[in-house]
């Protein structure tokens, strides 16, 4: 290769990679995520999972969370539908009817399944 077309193919490298980024359509972008997940005593005195879901995109994000639980060897699943606009945040509530002085082993898991 002759050092011309090193030379020409190194500079349109140069400034084609730092714009591969901004010239995406958008629709691979990260859509919702769990941000965190925790249990507490609900008001009535069940368990309540509660889990943060955001949408870092800049694109609304529809899909189906499952709440996947365990208490004291009973399994639990439950499903809520959630819809954030661009870079929204929200908390998703889920209750069991279980009371949460009886629960001695908690365990869960969630799942988000983008539509």
């Amino acid at each position: 290769m002759n050092r011309r077309t090193l030379l020409r193919r190194t500079a349109a490298a140069s400034v084609a990679l730092p714009l591969a980024g901004c010239l995406r359509s958008g629709d691979d972008e990260a859509g919702l995520t769990v941000a965190e997940s925790t249990y507490e005593e609900g008001e009535n005195g069940n368990v309540v999972v509660v889990v943060t879901v955001s949408n870092p995109s800049g694109r609304e994000a529809s899909g189906t969370l499952y709440v996947n639980t365990e208490f004291d060897d009973e399994a639990y699943t439950r499903d809520r539908e959630v819809t954030l606009g661009p870079n929204e945040t929200t908390v998703v509530r889920v209750e069991y009817d279980v009371a949460y002085d009886d629960v001695t082993n908690p365990s869960w898991n969630t799942d988000l399944v983008e539509d």
